[in-house]
């Protein structure tokens, strides 16, 4: 299973988020499939799994909302989706947008008000 096929958001999420963006659908999943690479081989980690437990021993506040057996749904410190952003070399709007997708999905799986920007993660 390739990481795009890992990452845990709707399709549905990611056609209305590129339907009021200026990104079409493959670039948004594009966007959203690196995203889930580069969480998932980040510098000192050797999975996601590490790096969700890194961030929860390193932030003052757990980013853990929910873990699922296929997903971590997170709320992480705005510096955790600016170091993904700068790392991917993305755009203002292909930022807006994949951030769009997982507040969607974050709000969509779960009734809870988050302190931190959402970021759901495949397993």
């Amino acid at each position: 299973m390739t990481d795009r096929q890992q990452t845990p958001v709707s399709r549905a999420a990611v056609e209305r988020v590129a339907d009021d963006s200026d990104l079409s659908v493959e670039a948004l999943r594009a966007a959203l499939g690196d995203l889930q690479s580069l969480a998932s081989d980040s510098p000192g980690v050797a999975s996601v799994d590490d790096l969700v437990y890194e961030w929860r021993t390193a932030f003052r506040d757990d980013p853990l909302v929910e873990r699922t057996p296929d997903a971590y749904y997170l709320a992480v410190p705005a510096r955790v989706w600016a170091d993904f952003a700068e790392r991917l070399d993305w755009s203002d709007a292909e930022r807006d947008a994949v951030e769009a997708v997982h507040a969607t999905t974050l709000s969509n799986a779960r009734e809870t008000d988050v302190d931190g920007l959402p970021m759901v993660l495949g397993r």
